[in-house]
């Protein structure tokens, strides 16, 4: 513990430590930590091992919610009956230290009146801390703390460095383990909400539906009261209400204030909120005082609200963003067997919108390439995956004539079925008019005519056409308000491909301009829908376009298919719950 490491207050980074440091720390620590079979049996290990090494009186570990920003002490277990206790992040020593990212040592506590108290209420009285965040790959997962009592040496910077190091060490595992648990989360939540749909799916009864989706919704995320309110489409007035939890004393008045309240929310917010602080919401005030915490989520069909979940429970501040994410997506899960039972006695029957379903989906698989085609000097590859059943997203390569070939993406303004029904549409005319021998400009202003003409005014269509000729490798192509296609060179400079014009269906008269580059060794192309740059990672962040073109730089050695399969992978793994949140598709042109 001699080794002189640089800065060891703002050490972050595992580089930052000098090699002997780490070899010696690692070699006594590493076995030991990561043999452990669960996270408690970790926490048992690294209070032991440190208590060993620093003497120190008491080993604390909080850990990171993302979700609301705070620290919460897991280890030492707080005592039988008492809640963890919790940090916002910037607050006492834990919370600075892991807002900073960087460890800290203090001799004396005086004027830390915040940690101070936190430590008293575990039972700890400390004079000196040293305090290290745990921290892998950028992502804080926690922070570490050893106390240290009146009569304890004054701490060092050699001790700073050498936690540090264990640090990183103790990071790795809880990453280990925080994995692992998404992992069996997410399956289990998979699980739950397949048994849940299909209970609910299988009724077309209204009354029979809405009390199938209290239980369900009950089934999947706790709670003590829950609310359905359905809406008329036109004047959003309740028609509907059924509810569960509420208590026969209150008034319907008051139930029906609630309704009110959620669906004016949602038509301000348009996504499913959770509401942390009650005293905001007047609706909330008359009904008893033990509900604390309240997720809103739309019920939405085809871009219609038709109605509002509700669900409340008397724990405080019970939902995270994850809790709403799974609520969102059952709430949407739920709104379609809602529509499929109100518009049965009308429409069709159980059997007949299955079958119409299974018909649609096989026939869009049916517009895909089912297998890239040969093109003398080029590889191409594209993939598509649907949010839902069917895709509003479509690709294909289109042999024209003898060494010309016909590049294609579009992707239709929202999702489901009316959106697949419309890129239908979409690809018959493009065929259509590919077959006329029109230039790429021409194609593209009659099939914009044709969908203003066929289609509503808030539908429209954004496409990238271009035609590829396997002797010259020029690429002619037009850009209709897509995503601008990214054209990385094999010297590693990149430029999008925006030349065009404007979304196809909006409409009557747009004009369409086309544009030619030539393609070169190495050369890659990457057409993409939206649900791949704009998809979110658990803290909201989006994956965006400069992702997209490092991927392709790092990686422009690849196979075209080899470069899509990685592109999918990546994207996935940046996205929260690995969840796709709309159709994605990704086409690889390479030369």
């Amino acid at each position: 513990m001699t080794d002189s490491v640089p800065n060891p207050a703002n050490l972050t980074r595992f580089e930052d430590i000098s090699k002997s440091l780490k070899i010696s720390v690692l070699a006594h620590i590493q076995q030991e930590l990561h043999s452990c079979p669960d996270a408690q049996a970790l926490f048992r290990n690294i209070d032991r091992i440190l208590k060993e090494e620093f003497r120190c009186d008491a080993v604390l570990i909080s850990l990171f919610d993302s979700d609301r920003e705070e620290l919460v002490y897991a280890a030492p277990d707080p005592p039988n009956g008492r809640q963890p206790l919790k940090l916002r992040l910037g607050e006492g020593i834990a919370g600075k230290v892991g807002k900073k990212q960087s460890s800290l040592i203090l001799n004396d506590l005086k004027g830390h009146v915040v940690s101070k108290s936190v430590y008293g209420a575990m039972g700890f009285s400390a004079r000196r801390v040293i305090a290290s965040p745990l921290i892998r790959r950028g992502n804080l997962f926690g922070v570490l703390e050893l106390l240290f009592g009146t009569n304890s040496e004054p701490l060092k910077d050699e001790d700073l460095a050498y936690l540090a190091v264990f640090s990183f060490q103790v990071a790795m595992g809880l990453n280990y383990f925080k994995l692992s648990e998404q992992a069996e989360r997410f399956s289990l939540e998979e699980e739950k909400l397949a048994e849940v749909i299909q209970q609910i799916s299988a009724s077309l009864d209204l009354d029979e539906l809405l009390n199938l989706i209290i239980d369900a919704l009950r089934a999947l995320v706790p709670c003590d009261a829950a609310g359905i309110f359905l809406v008329d489409r036109q004047t959003q007035v309740i028609q509907r209400m059924v509810v569960y939890g509420y208590g026969s004393e209150l008034d319907e008045t008051i139930l029906l204030n609630i309704g009110r309240s959620a669906a004016q929310l949602m038509r301000e917010t348009k996504n499913a909120v959770v509401l942390r602080d009650l005293a905001q919401y007047p609706a909330y005030q008359n009904l008893d005082n033990t509900t604390n915490s309240v997720m809103i989520a739309p019920i939405v069909v085809n871009n219609r609200r038709i109605g509002v979940f509700t669900l409340d429970s008397k724990e405080p501040d019970a939902y995270t963003l994850h809790d709403l994410a799974l609520f969102q997506r059952f709430a949407h899960q739920a709104a379609l067997s809602i529509e499929k039972a109100q518009l049965h006695r009308a429409l069709v029957e159980k059997n007949k919108l299955e079958r119409e379903l299974s018909i649609a989906r096989e026939i869009q698989r049916s517009f895909l390439p089912r297998t890239e085609p040969s093109i003398a000097g080029i590889e191409v590859s594209g993939l598509n995956l649907p949010s839902q059943l069917v895709s509003g997203d479509y690709y294909d390569f289109i042999r024209i004539v003898e060494g010309q070939w016909g590049v294609v993406i579009g992707d239709v303004s929202g999702k489901g079925i009316p959106a697949s029904l419309i890129m239908a549409s979409f690809r018959a005319s493009l065929l259509a008019e590919i077959r006329n021998n029109y230039a790429i400009s021409t194609i593209m202003a009659k099939v914009n005519r044709l969908l203003w003409e066929s289609t509503d005014s808030n539908q429209f269509v954004t496409a990238f056409y271009g035609v590829l000729d396997e002797q010259k490798r020029i690429l002619t192509y037009c850009n209709a308000g897509h995503n601008p296609v990214l054209l990385v060179r094999a010297d590693g400079n990149w430029e999008k491909l925006e030349t065009g014009g404007l979304i196809l269906g909006a409409f009557e008269n747009s004009t369409y301009q086309e544009s030619l580059l030539g393609l070169t060794s190495g050369d890659i192309l990457l057409l993409y829908t939206d649900g791949v740059s704009e998809i979110y990672s658990d803290t909201g962040e989006e994956f965006g376009i400069e992702r997209l073109v490092a991927l392709v730089q790092n990686h422009r050695s690849l196979r075209a298919k080899e470069l899509t399969v990685m592109l999918q992978e990546q994207v996935l793994d940046f996205a929260a719950d690995r969840m796709i949140q709309d159709d994605f598709t990704l086409v690889v042109v390479k030369a």
